[in-house]
């Protein structure tokens, strides 16, 4: 994570990726969310997603792709306690629990506790990581020598 964010390479975190990208910028997590909120409604079951409405802050990059909320493909215990360093809180969820973390400025780094896999009804997320990458490999073979 730390070699992709020092290279200016774009970053979608997904699930786990989003708390990979709050730790390696000095965060923390809480380990087992049921306890913090005394139910588990981020997850169903053992493998079974439940879906939370998030709401997204205003101005984040998150906000543009999929507006002010979303109902979202959830399955986790862990969450974000203590923001690393320089990350903002794009979404959370109806409890306050951090749903989406992203570093403001150029490079796209965005991370979302979610799975959009799970819904292909909106695929923005990934288009956006896409048209990032795209950006980010045409200026990498700019800049190589020829």
């Amino acid at each position: 994570m730390r070699g992709a964010l020092q290279r200016g390479m774009p970053v979608l975190g997904i699930c786990r990726g989003t708390q990979v990208l709050n730790v390696a910028l000095g965060g923390t997590l809480h380990q087992h969310l049921p306890d913090i909120l005394g139910h588990s409604g981020h997850r169903a079951g053992n493998g079974v997603f439940t879906r939370l409405p998030v709401h997204t802050a205003s101005g984040t990059r998150l906000a543009e792709l999929i507006g002010e909320s979303a109902d979202v493909p959830c399955y986790h215990h862990q969450a974000i306690d203590q923001v690393g360093e320089g990350l903002v809180v794009s979404a959370v969820d109806v409890d306050g629990v951090i749903e989406a973390l992203e570093l403001p400025g150029d490079t796209f780094v965005l991370a979302v506790q979610w799975h959009p896999e799970k819904s292909l009804d909106d695929l923005r997320l990934f288009k956006a990581l896409v048209d990032a990458a795209s950006g980010y490999a045409g200026r990498q073979s700019q800049a190589e020598p020829r």
